[in-house]
This record gives C-alpha cells, structure tokens and sequence, in this order.
C-alpha cells in the first residue's frame, strides 16, 4: 500500500512538492483536512499544496510515507553524496548504499553485442 500512496502523492504533487511534504511529515499519520486555508499543512508547504492534498484525500487520515528510496535518488540527482544523503535521510551511509544496490538506477541495461557469424539458436519462427 505504501508504495501506491508513494506513486499517487508523486502523480498528485509533482516530485518537489512530494519530497517537500515527505520531509516535512514523513512517518506521521496526519489528517488531512476538507479545507486548504489555514491549516498547519498549508503553513509549511503552501496553500497550493494543501489545496491538492484537501481535494484528493480531504477528511481522511493519511500515513506519510518516508519514501527513502525515492529521495535517495532525488539527493543524488542534486549531486549530494551518500554521506550528506545519509543525514538527510536520517540513516547510515551503509544504509544509503544498500538503498541504491537495492533499487538500480534508471539506466538502461546494456545490449551485447552480437558476432554477426554466429547463427541465431532461438530465431523467430519461419527462420
């Protein structure tokens, strides 16, 4: 379930409000109110923020996630280092590392490249 609210409040807010809102509560159940104004939310991350957040999950209580991984590779993309992504994250600098075997980056595999003598054994069919 986490991972599904991770993606929808990403799809919802955009990848900066989202990273905002996670370091602002993330590990809290917070509840969301009906109304943007005046609210602690819309204290910290704007009316706008909130306005997105009160129209999507308005009246319901919601648990923030830590989104670690996500934010992980946020840092790196702003060229932090795993020491200063590790205190941001509020874990280890092993933890940062695991974080990053775990989820690989985005970049596609490599294709071998394929000896244009040898016979292709698994060839479409008709071939």
């Amino acid at each position: 379930m986490s991972e599904r609210l991770e993606d929808e409040l990403i799809a919802l807010l955009g990848a900066e409000d989202f990273i905002r809102l996670v370091e602002a509560y993330g590990g809290e159940r917070r509840y969301i109110p009906k109304s943007e104004t005046g609210t602690e939310i819309s204290g910290t991350l704007g009316e706008d923020v909130a306005g997105k957040l009160a129209k999507r999950f308005g009246g319901d209580e919601l648990s923030i996630p830590l989104a670690r991984a996500f934010r992980a590779r946020h840092y790196r993309a702003d060229r932090l280092n795993n020491r200063e992504i590790a205190k941001r994250l509020g874990i280890s600098v092993n933890g940062v590392e695991k974080l990053f075997r775990r989820r690989p980056s985005a970049r596609p595999p490599r294709r071998r490249q394929v000896d244009p003598r040898q016979t292709d054994l698994f060839g479409s069919p008709g071939n």
